[in-house]
């Protein structure tokens, strides 16, 4: 199992807890959360980007993968919150 399929099965899960009509609202609430740590990672730990930009020919391809699946996960809650169109 990738980490995209690890994702969407807990978000799933999670989601399926609490009824139809706030399911957006819970998705929107994920969405705010993972956006806000990540900046919030950034800034307390700039020694880590400096890191990752030294070690970032080594980076690239494990990058494109975990990029590429937390892409296709943002799309799945975008598409969960009914706000653009299945592919």
């Amino acid at each position: 199992m990738g980490f995209y399929e690890f994702l969407v099965n807990t978000y799933d899960r999670f989601v399926g807890i609490f009824p139809p009509q706030l399911q957006w609202l819970v998705t929107l609430l994920i969405l705010i959360g993972m956006i806000s740590a990540l900046i919030g990672a950034f800034k307390r730990n700039w020694i880590a980007i400096v890191v990752v930009i030294v070690l970032l020919p080594f980076l690239i391809p494990v990058l494109q993968r975990f990029l590429g699946d937390i892409y296709q996960f943002f799309l799945y809650l975008l598409e969960a919150m009914k706000l653009t169109t299945p592919r």
